[in-house]
C-alpha cells in the first residue's frame, strides 16, 4: 500500500505547487521587458529583434525562441461549429480584482506641453487615490514599470464563486 501512497502524495505536492505558484505578469521600458513567468519553473519574454517580434520561452532549463511575424505552414482543419459563448463582464471584473499590483511606475509625455498641463491634475489626483507612482513629465520621457501577480488558485476560486453566484441569482 505505501508504493501507492508516494506516488499519490508526489502528485499532490506538484498540484499544491501549481496552484499557489505566483504568477507574475511584467512590463518594463527600461530593460525593455514584456513578459510572464510561473515562479522559477517557466517564463516567456517578448522582444523585438531584426524588426521582427519573437518570444522567448524557457520551461525548467529547455529554451525555445519563436519568431511571431514568420510564415508558417498552413494546415487545412475541419470545419467545426463553435459554440458562441457570451462574454460576461460580471466574470471579467471578479477576475481582474484577483491580480496583485506589486510595483507600478508611469512617467508619459504626450509631446505637447499644452495637454501635459491639462492632463497634469488628472494624473496627479490618480496618483494620489491608487497610492502608485503615476505623473505626467515635461521631460520627453515615457517610462512604465509594472509588475502584477497572481496564482491559479485565486482564478479557481473566483471563477467558481462567480459561477455560484451567477446561478443562485438565475434560480431566484
Amino acid at each position: 500500500m505505501a508504493w501507492l501512497f508516494f506516488p499519490l502524495l508526489i502528485i499532490a505536492v506538484l498540484l499544491g505547487y501549481l496552484l499557489f505558484a505566483p504568477i507574475y505578469l511584467e512590463i518594463n521600458s527600461l530593460n525593455g521587458l514584456c513578459g510572464a513567468r510561473l515562479h522559477h519553473l517557466a517564463s516567456a519574454n517578448l522582444v523585438l529583434v531584426d524588426s521582427s517580434f519573437k518570444i522567448n520561452l524557457s520551461i525548467i532549463g529547455w529554451k525555445k525562441q519563436i519568431d511571431l511575424l514568420s510564415k508558417r505552414k498552413t494546415r487545412k482543419k475541419a470545419s467545426r461549429k463553435k459554440k458562441s459563448r457570451k462574454f460576461r463582464l460580471g466574470l471579467f471584473k471578479v477576475l481582474l480584482k484577483t491580480f496583485k499590483v506589486n510595483q507600478c511606475y508611469l512617467s508619459i509625455d504626450t509631446g505637447d506641453v499644452q495637454l501635459n498641463g491639462l492632463l497634469y491634475p488628472g494624473f496627479y489626483w490618480l496618483n494620489k487615490y491608487t497610492g502608485k507612482s503615476i505623473g505626467i513629465n515635461f521631460l520627453g520621457k515615457n517610462e512604465i514599470i509594472l509588475q502584477i501577480e497572481n496564482n491559479l488558485a485565486r482564478l479557481i476560486k473566483a471563477f467558481i464563486l462567480s459561477t455560484l453566484k451567477t446561478k443562485r441569482s438565475w434560480k431566484t
